[in-house]
């Protein structure tokens, strides 16, 4: 009989399972069921990414020993300034969790901290005696589970490594495709813009097999660097891409093949050199090498164009020689990796200088959170006499509470049936089920089935949570243990644990600000907007004053904000009830959030041609132009910080393109007034590009505008129960 994945995974979480808790019982350690927590939370789909969650684990584990004892020791007789510095540690690693990196490393440290102090109480034996069960009994479940998944059905992940390498690039070879089409006024949007949501999860999923596939992949190992060469290179051309992909308003109009008479062989070159990178990666010898096409501007054909046409071509341009380095540098890194290719020296990439620290306010107001169900479980405990769970309801909040404050958009609710049916199913099984067991053959028979049950139910990836969750109920009901003894009131107690641990969540549900899904994407919307607001402001050419160092900090802050606020409303998208939010559906919200991105990469490439230094006499002379250009934008974007809607597309479309047009009129005066060589060709083509920045500014806000008037914001402020 061929057994399933499904089935052979669980098999392998449910024999793990089972040797964690018969080693930890033969060796008569207390809180075996620590061993068997360790087993439920690192088991994942392969080798590799199983022992990268399982390293981070460990070492968080052992950090939070090292914390929790030295706080012990610190503050063994000043409970308040003990439990202060707790919390405060706890909201440090509640902060880093959403940084992107380790995040399951600061999530451990928090929590098994937490657990360690409350455990352990004031009693500095009993303290290092609990750390080091929790480290040994970690260890354990870690150690078994990895044993088992090597040598029973191993999976590793360099085949799924290599099928999202792959898929990568067709999928980037695919939104090119899309991008030449869209360019030259062919194509369709919408499928353009399915295929750059697809490159950004396919650039997801192959960042995390990445990780795996270093760990359990001796060859991956070993091109570690060429492969995160790579890994830059793919994200360089998907941002590339995109800043090409924002010129074509202005280019679909002109005749390219005129002005850039090599853009056609360019962009067949282009395309074969992904076509064989994608057969690189899939196994398949080159073809032939990358060659030079000359992408040179036609100086007579581009004679006529407007100011900003030209600055248009001249971007989009720039932004395809880039991509001609990007594909051949990818073409000879994929040869090299793949075999087909002299081997290089590996190159590191430049270190960026140390970034000054710039909060962000989200993480912080999930830290706010964090702090207020940790602290309203401590009160709890302190001033209710004989609370159920005792210190324990402060564990749990400590270990629950920071995974719900880092994921604000899942509410509440939806712990509610998973919690009530784990518990419910441990507690049958507790009372009816573990009292006639008479030896450890019975047991581990018991264990085993039910570690197979909710493993092979919860086998799917995005079920992981659900797994852990039943498994982790079971094994803190079950409180299996040598001497084992059965008690209802245990069980009772523990589920009025849960009870109030829930009910504590619902309270601070709204600490710090409304988690509504509608509300928080408007108020996103006004940071946005509020950011970009300073940002044009700051941009004048002759300030009073060189700038403070506050200022400088607050510039960066800034566009900090208006880099991430977009992908931070796209990850709110999915929780928006359209239903109940009338006349707004996901397809708008979704154009909605496109736009505001499009938007980012205007002010982004108008920040950095910004900095580039141009000709003075054309700076002077068209000063008042720029400051009217600014201050009709600040203006839109203060309004818009109010109100996600300002008026009618058209309306907003007439005022912008008025401040437009009087700009270019101005500057083909300026420019012909110019007496002959004062403007190098270098000097003419850095104006161009700021030129186009502005006019890139001007139409991502006219789209935006269109977005936002299609959807009535009406029912997004008003009341409403859940």
């Amino acid at each position: 009989m061929t057994l399933s994945r499904k089935a052979k995974e669980a098999i392998k979480v449910a024999l793990a399972m089972t040797i964690a808790y018969g080693i930890a019982l033969s060796m008569d350690w207390d809180r075996p069921n620590w061993a068997g927590l360790a087993v439920a939370f690192v088991s994942l789909a392969t080798i590799g990414q199983s022992i990268n969650k399982a390293a981070l684990r460990m070492f968080g584990t052992l950090v939070a020993m090292v914390v929790a004892l030295t706080l012990i020791a610190l503050f063994a007789q000043e409970r308040w300034l003990f439990i202060l510095v707790l919390s405060a540690y706890a909201g440090f690693c509640c902060y880093m969790i959403s940084g992107g990196k380790h995040d399951y490393f600061w999530q451990v440290a928090a929590f098994v901290t937490v657990i360690i102090c409350m455990d352990a109480g004031p009693d500095p034996i009993n303290a290092f005696n609990t750390a080091t069960l929790r480290a040994q009994e970690t260890g354990l479940g870690i150690l078994v589970y990895s044993l088992v998944a090597i040598f029973l059905w191993p999976s590793s992940s360099r085949a799924g490594f290599n099928a999202a390498a792959t898929d990568l690039a067709s999928i980037q070879r695919q939104l090119y495709q899309a991008y030449l089409g869209l360019m030259s006024g062919q194509g369709g949007e919408q499928e353009a813009r399915r295929l750059a949501a697809q490159q950004a999860q396919a650039k997801t999923r192959f960042d995390q097999l990445l990780d795996a596939a270093e760990t359990d992949s001796q060859e991956v190992w070993e091109s570690r660097r060429q492969w995160r060469r790579y890994q830059r290179q793919a994200m360089e051309l998907m941002q590339t891409m995109a800043r090409w992909r924002e010129s074509f308003a202005e280019v679909q109009t002109l005749d390219l093949q005129r002005m850039l008479p090599g853009i056609e062989a360019f962009g067949a070159e282009l395309d074969g050199r992904m076509v064989q990178i994608g057969n690189m990666l899939a196994g398949t010898a080159p073809g032939q090498v990358p060659l030079s096409v000359d992408l040179s501007l036609d100086n007579n054909a581009v004679g006529n164009l407007s100011h900003f046409q030209l600055a248009a071509l001249v971007v989009t341009r720039a932004n395809m020689l880039h991509m001609d380095q990007l594909t051949r540098s990818l073409f000879e890194g994929v040869s090299e990796l793949s075999g087909f290719g002299t081997a290089s020296a590996p190159t590191e990439a430049p270190h960026a200088p140390a970034a000054v620290f710039l909060p962000d306010l989200d993480r912080l107001a999930n830290v706010v959170r964090y702090m207020a169900i940790f602290w309203m479980a401590w009160l709890a405990l302190i001033y209710v006499n004989d609370i159920p769970g005792g210190a324990g309801l402060v564990s749990f909040a400590g270990g629950l509470g920071i995974a719900v404050a880092s994921l604000p958009q899942v509410p509440v609710s939806k712990l509610f049936k998973p919690v009530a049916t784990s518990v419910l199913f441990a507690a049958v099984l507790y009372i009816f089920v573990m009292p006639q067991l008479s030896s450890f053959a019975g047991l581990g028979l018991l264990i085993f089935a039910v570690t197979f049950v909710i493993g092979y139910l919860y086998a799917d990836p995005q079920q992981m949570i659900g797994r852990a969750a039943g498994l982790a109920t079971f094994v803190v009901i079950a409180s299996i243990s040598n001497e084992q003894s059965y008690n209802f009131l245990s069980v009772a107690n523990t589920a009025m644990t849960f009870i109030l641990l829930l009910l504590i969540l619902v309270i601070t549900a709204y600490i710090p600000v409304s988690p509504r899904p509608e509300r928080v994407f408007l108020r996103l919307l006004g940071r946005y907007f509020r950011s970009s607001e300073y940002l044009i402001s700051a941009m004048r050419w002759y300030p009073a004053h060189a700038a403070t160092r506050l200022e400088r900090w607050k510039e960066a802050f800034h566009e900090r904000e208006v880099a991430t606020l977009p992908s931070k409303l796209g990850n709110w998208l999915p929780h928006l009830d359209t239903r109940v939010l009338s006349g707004a559906t996901p397809e708008q919200a979704q154009a909605l959030v496109t736009s505001l991105q499009s938007l980012t990469y205007r002010m982004q490439l108008l920040l950095d041609e910004r900095d580039i230094p141009q000709a003075q006499f054309l700076v002077q002379e068209l000063l008042e132009e720029f400051r009217a250009w600014r201050l009709g934008v600040q203006g839109f974007f203060q309004r818009l910080a109010e109100e996600p809607v300002i008026g009618g597309q058209d309306m907003l479309r007439t005022r912008l393109d008025g401040l437009v047009v009087h700009l270019e009129s101005r500057i083909k005066d300026t420019l012909n007034k110019a007496p002959e060589g004062q403007l190098s060709n270098r000097e003419a083509e850095n104006f161009y590009r700021l030129l186009g920045a502005y006019r890139g500014v001007s139409e991502a806000l006219v789209e935006y505008g269109a977005n936002a008037a299609g959807i009535d914001w009406t029912p997004w402020r008003e009341e409403r129960f859940a």
